[in-house]
């Protein structure tokens, strides 16, 4: 199945009380996000805590979101496979490949910083084993690796990479990204920056849960042509939730904080030490109306 473009929805793991995996949370928050327009789901991404989660953990969340996401037809299922060595993503490909997945997103290597000759050896491997197609993810404040849109063309050539998901929202870096590319592979954005990566030819976004229904609404406008409303909605994204993506303090907590509060579903706390700020849950609950009123 070919990944499909559009809004890929990136899945908190849900947690009980005692940071046990929560499967009917689980389960729930799959339907939840293609009820609200995601066109691929993603399976313990970064927000998902993958590199928290024991290897029987990991490969349970990957069968129970598979499972959900083969329940709707033309849905895009995309496992993140990440580890902190070549050889443990490949590990994990080949779990995902056996279980049925589409497609796999995968983060340079992290812990031990790499230069450019060490990460194009990493997702050559990774490609080239042939397992599933690959997503590069470009997360520089986690895996210490900024990928220049020069290096983003070089690694487009690597047969078996297939596209790009890009965090970062600075213009230049976006349009500079673009212009290496040149079509080679498609490109998805975050959130924060799907409006900019949509004119440039994104093929849609790699959204955090609690921001699929908005991130839905905005690519709805921009196919319409109704680039004011997309405007708004996508300033309005901007205000509800935190800034400052993955270097924040408190990031990753605040993240399951604001699925929960978002989607109705408790999604427990991230694992410790993780934890959000007390206020979390009451500066979402005074800041998501605005944005609902787009909705």
């Amino acid at each position: 199945m070919k990944l499909v473009n559009g809004i890929q929805a990136m899945l908190v793991t849900p947690f009980d009380s005692d940071y046990r995996l929560n499967e009917e949370a689980l389960r729930r928050e799959v339907r939840w996000a293609l009820d609200n327009g995601a066109e691929g789901i993603v399976a313990t991404p970064s927000i998902g805590e993958f590199l928290h989660l024991s290897e029987s953990e990991r490969v349970r969340a990957f069968e129970i979101t598979l499972e959900e996401t083969r329940r709707r037809a033309g849905v895009a299922a995309i496992a993140m496979t990440s580890g902190a060595t070549t050889l443990e993503t490949l590990h994990y490909a080949r779990i995902a490949a056996r279980l049925g997945y589409d497609a796999q997103q995968v983060v340079a290597p992290y812990y031990w910083r790499c230069g450019e000759a060490e990460v194009e050896r990493h997702f050559r491997m990774v490609a080239e084993a042939g397992d599933l197609p690959v997503v590069i993810y470009h997360n520089p404040a986690l895996s210490k690796f900024t990928i220049t849109p020069r290096f983003a063309g070089r690694l487009a050539e690597i047969e078996g990479v297939v596209a790009m998901k890009e965090v970062l929202t600075d213009l230049q870096h976006l349009e500079a990204l673009y212009d290496e590319i040149a079509g080679r592979i498609e490109i998805y954005n975050t959130f924060r920056a799907l409006l900019a990566g949509l004119m440039l030819g994104a093929a849609g976004g790699f959204i955090n849960i609690f921001a699929v229904p908005a991130s839905t609404a905005l690519l709805k406008a921009f196919r319409a042509g109704r680039i004011e409303r997309a405007e708004e909605i996508q300033r309005r994204l901007n205000r509800c939730f935190p800034r400052g993506g993955e270097e924040t303090l408190g990031h990753l907590g605040t993240t399951k904080v604001t699925a929960s509060v978002v989607t109705g579903i408790e999604m427990g706390p991230a694992r410790p030490p993780y934890m959000a700020p007390e206020d979390a849950a009451d500066r979402i609950r005074r800041r998501l109306p605005a944005l609902q009123e787009m909705l």
